[in-house]
């Protein structure tokens, strides 16, 4: 019996992601960790634009408050959109803090409901310190805020890098791949392929289901170890017939690598 909120959907490869949703306690890790560098940012922007401006107007008084305010809602939003473009779904807490945030359905956010779940993150704040937000996340089935509500998001908790890293095995096949690093797809660039991997024929293999393969081997840390399993395994039955000259008793995320790797470096 596992004590860890998950959430199961189907995903378009056609097995169901299981994945560990994110606590209020990790949760409230990162927003800690963005909150001092967001606290240095402020402070910095604020210091910049009205350093030296003193007036005892009131229209002055307006304006400066005004641009203060202004400069808050734009950074405050802006860095969390940033960062979670650039960094799939990551701000700097959320990396520190081993969470990312992924779409409800599976996929990677798009700017819209990155964008969407961040200026709802305003409404979270509030009164002070993500109360309403805490109180959704606790309230909620899936451990939302009401951001990750109206995107349709969720947040997970990444895999250890333990758990990232094959066995190591003798083969001379799995000695020519390396594991791709979270959320990259695999690919290979090198002029020769090794011997291991150079009599293969994978000209039967279609670029849809090299496409697919791909995809797998981008997301598949998102997947809880039982159902990663299954699904390489289910891709290799796929496509093995199709692949002449392969080594039979590779493991399916070995195998699945190595047709990816042949293709890549014949097209």
């Amino acid at each position: 019996m596992s004590l860890e909120d998950r959430y199961v959907t189907p995903t378009p490869e056609g097995v169901s992601m299981d994945v560990v949703l994110a606590g209020i306690g990790s949760r409230f890790m990162a927003y800690v960790i963005d909150s001092i560098l967001l606290v240095i940012v402020l402070v910095i922007v604020n210091i910049a634009l009205f350093d030296g401006f003193s007036s005892n107007s009131r229209s002055d008084k307006i304006l400066t408050d005004g641009l203060s305010l202004l400069s808050f809602v734009l950074i405050f939003v802006g860095y969390f959109v940033i960062c979670e473009m650039l960094w799939s779904g990551r701000s700097i807490g959320k990396r520190a803090a081993g969470i990312r945030v992924i779409s409800a359905t599976g996929a990677a956010e798009g700017f819209w409901s990155v964008l969407l779940r961040n200026v709802a993150r305003l409404i979270d704040f509030l009164p002070v310190f993500y109360i309403v937000g805490s109180i959704c996340i606790l309230a909620s089935a899936n451990n939302q805020r009401i951001g990750d509500m109206l995107a349709n998001t969720i947040v997970i908790r990444e895999r250890h890098a333990a758990d990232r890293v094959p066995a190591v095995s003798t083969s001379d096949a799995q000695q020519s791949w390396t594991t791709p690093v979270y959320g990259t797809a695999p690919s290979w660039n090198g002029p020769v392929l090794p011997d291991a991997l150079a009599t293969w024929d994978v000209s039967m293999v279609s670029d849809a289901e090299i496409a697919l393969i791909r995809q797998f081997l981008s997301r598949r840390w998102e997947y809880n170890s039982e159902s990663r399993q299954r699904l390489a395994a289910q891709l290799k039955e796929r496509i093995e017939s199709r692949v002449a000259g392969a080594n039979g008793e590779m493991a399916p995320e070995e195998f699945l690598f190595s047709v990816s790797k042949v293709k890549a470096a014949r097209q």
